[in-house]
């Protein structure tokens, strides 16, 4: 494998690491929004006093000269004298979020009349002695007495809505930016709060609001807290990984395409070469680009991959490269050769190897120019080398090479029928072959009916 596939190789392992840290961070950040979104649906409530800290309620009379009065029973109409009083409940948030929605209940535990009450709106209940709920919103600011369906008295000016213990008041926040009611903001630095106000009747002037009940939902950004943060840090990461690796696939593209150019200048060249090889024997022609042929489709039936197969390819294509060195008329002759014109014609695998041996960009190409007539038993030339001590890219071509040779005319006998060569691959399988390559030939010979 070349550096560029082990570079793609590493691209593809890196991106799919990335990809696979994407997903599983989109996964989390689903469940985190999910969970966010559950949390602010969530209604929470808090009592005066209560050890909740995120929101607080507090009911208390407002105090002062104006924030109490007497009112005599002959202006009232009433048995005894009353007190107005106003009552102020302000609401906190220290949640460092906001209170996006909220609503108080005040629960009543004694008797006393409403007066007035200010910024939203106040819906009333009274229960009846049958134990029905009769309820009413209002607004002070523009209520109407002749629409009123609950229980009043007027004294002078004043509306007086009678309450009782078990009756209530629901107050609901305005939504005007005025009041600053919903939603009341908070941060890690400023805790909002926001103010409403009633006021009540009765005889001793203080009223138990103990039982009041602030309901409401907190609104927390996805982004907010730790895992908000991490979920920032890790989505920038991502973004930067998949720039990086991008560019880096292009460079690795680019590179890629200038290198299957010289690439394609290389095949052409040792074309070249090997025709001139070829040439000088009728017979022979072309032969060397078929065995490249056959020599890349065991390769790629071995399991090797592209860049191996491709190196192959171009050592298969120079194993002849020798010839050139041989005698013309000892190629072409018809008859047997003597012992020096047969020790000549050996000769061609030393001759390629020497030409071959400063080729650095394709290792194989001296190994396969050498090697190729090596048997598998060890009676082959020029070194006797036997089983795994030949080249894997000998044995490879040793295959080709026969396989071209039979199915060719020699110039001293005709080309063997597919039969034949399939009988003189098995009878030689472990002899003259190696195994294992014969079976994938073979194969290869089924499956592209060779």
């Amino acid at each position: 494998m070349n550096r560029v596939d082990n570079v793609k190789k590493a691209i593809k392992a890196v991106t799919f690491s990335v990809l696979g840290l994407a997903l599983l961070v989109t996964v989390l950040f689903i469940i985190h929004v999910i969970n966010i979104s559950n949390e602010n649906g969530e209604w929470n409530t808090v009592t005066p006093g209560s050890s909740v800290t995120e929101a607080l309620l507090d009911i208390h009379p407002r105090g002062g000269s104006s924030g109490s009065w007497p009112k005599a029973k002959a202006d009232t109409g009433f048995d005894s004298d009353m007190f107005g009083t106003i009552f102020d409940f302000t609401i906190t948030n220290n949640s460092h979020y906001y209170i996006e929605d909220w609503n108080l209940r005040i629960n009543l535990k004694e008797d006393c009349y409403i007066n007035n009450g200010w910024n939203g709106k106040f819906e009333i209940h009274q229960i009846d002695s049958e134990g029905n709920d009769v309820s009413q919103t209002l607004s002070f600011a523009d209520v109407k007495v002749d629409d009123l369906k609950l229980k009043f008295h007027q004294a002078n000016q004043d509306l007086l809505i009678p309450l009782k213990r078990g009756d209530y008041i629901m107050y609901y926040p305005t939504s005007d930016e005025t009041y600053s009611e919903v939603p009341i903001r908070g941060n890690e630095d400023y805790s909002g709060t926001c103010t409403c106000g009633i006021i009540m009747y009765n005889i001793s002037g203080n009223i138990d609001f103990s039982d009041s009940v602030l309901s409401y939902r907190i609104h927390r950004s996805i982004w907010d807290g730790t895992k908000g943060t991490l979920f920032i840090a890790a989505f920038a990461l991502l973004v930067i990984s998949f720039l990086i690796i991008g560019t880096i696939f292009m460079v690795s593209v680019h590179f890629e395409g200038r290198l299957e150019s010289k690439s394609r200048m290389l095949t052409d060249v040792f074309s070249v070469c090997c025709s001139l090889a070829d040439s000088k024997d009728y017979y022979s022609k072309g032969h060397s680009e078929r065995v490249a042929d056959y020599s890349r489709m065991i390769a790629e039936k071995m399991g090797m991959d592209k860049s191996d197969c491709d190196i192959v390819y171009n050592a298969a294509l120079l194993h002849n490269v020798g010839n050139v060195f041989i005698d013309e008329q000892i190629l072409r002759k018809t008859t047997k050769l003597t012992s020096t014109e047969y020790a000549e014609v050996k000769a061609h695998t030393t001759h390629g190897a020497e030409i071959l041996k400063e080729i650095e960009s394709i290792p194989m190409a001296f190994e396969a120019a050498l090697f190729h007539h090596e048997r598998y038993d060890g009676k082959g030339y020029p070194n006797g080398k036997k089983e795994d001590e030949i080249p894997l890219i000998a044995r490879i071509v040793a295959v080709a090479d026969a396989y071209d040779a039979m199915s060719n005319d020699r110039p001293y006998r005709n080309k063997l029928m597919r039969e034949q060569i399939r009988e003189e691959l098995i009878n030689n399988r472990g002899q003259q072959f190696d195994p294992e390559i014969v079976t994938a030939f073979l194969d290869i010979m089924g499956e592209k009916n060779l």
